[in-house]
């Protein structure tokens, strides 16, 4: 039996019964993040819990309780037994339920917060060689920094890049390449990693900072800077991050073949640097 956190109080998950009114139905009014558990440890809990509240802040979303996240994510991995297992734990806050209206509820309402945690393989396991992504305009809202419910257009996207054969899909706006519908993207040229600049047009990713961080302490030169999709055929090395996955490498986008085809030297030191991080928070 599955337990769940809904609305300040642990219960089975298919207990659970969420308003028809509510405004993360009627309107994807409502903010979500999810982290990831090392059987041991959550990976940058800081940096997740500072990103929920920041999405909250930018969607007037107020939740009192939002400083009891990382203990609500304890308790739930402690209550489903999943303390050695690779699991992650979903946390969703809505602003609530209310007659349907296009303008906030006078009064405020209370927040709807769920959360669960899940046992899970990694997203990356089995592609250590590379995967394939494909490539489509970015249909998104101008605040995808905002990690928000209101998943749309990433989801059609991801649907159409899966439906084709390919693990990924990466946004192109205005020429340039964004991100992708569940990930960063790093592009290395000429031994550079390029990486778009935090701004309203990515979500800014707790592995994507890691990652930047690492690659600096590594020496290893790195602009945030957008790269132009026409530029792809300069470039020699892709990996994508995110919570799930961690670094996954890209050795083809659509039919173009990147680095002949085989993970590239700077994304096997990247990949090598950020377990070495992993294993040291086991061994703190």
């Amino acid at each position: 039996m599955d337990i769940a956190y809904f609305n300040g109080t642990y219960m089975p998950r298919d207990e659970i019964r969420i308003s028809p009114d509510d405004r993360g139905f009627l309107f994807a009014e409502g903010i979500y993040e999810v982290v990831r558990w090392y059987q041991g440890f959550f990976f940058d809990m800081d940096g997740h819990l500072a990103r929920m509240k920041r999405s909250l802040k930018e969607t007037f979303i107020t939740w009192p309780d939002e400083d009891k996240f990382p203990a609500i994510a304890h308790d739930l991995i402690r209550l489903n037994h999943l303390e050695n297992l690779q699991s992650l734990v979903y946390l969703q806050v809505t602003r609530g339920a209310a007659i349907r209206s296009h303008a906030f509820p006078i009064p405020p309402v209370n927040p709807t917060v769920y959360a669960f945690a899940k046992e899970f393989t990694p997203e990356n396991t089995g592609r250590e060689s590379g995967v394939a992504i494909t490539v489509r305009e970015d249909i998104r809202w101008a605040r995808c920094d905002i990690k928000s419910t209101a998943l749309l257009p990433n989801t059609l996207g991801f649907q159409d890049a899966v439906s084709k054969g390919f693990s990924e899909c990466a946004f192109v706006r205005n020429g340039m390449i964004t991100e992708c519908s569940h990930s960063n993207i790093f592009l290395v040229q000429k031994g550079i990693v390029h990486t778009h600049p935090e701004s309203e047009s990515i979500l800014s990713g707790i592995t994507r900072k890691n990652i930047i961080r690492l690659a600096r302490r590594e020496r290893i030169p790195l602009k945030e800077e957008a790269v132009a999709l026409r530029r792809l055929s300069g470039v020699q090395e892709i990996f994508i991050t995110n919570t799930s996955g961690e670094i996954t490498p890209v050795v083809r986008v659509d039919n173009f073949v990147i680095g002949g085809g085989i993970p590239g030297p700077v994304t096997r030191i990247l990949r090598e640097r950020f377990n070495d991080q992993i294993c040291s928070y086991k061994h703190s």
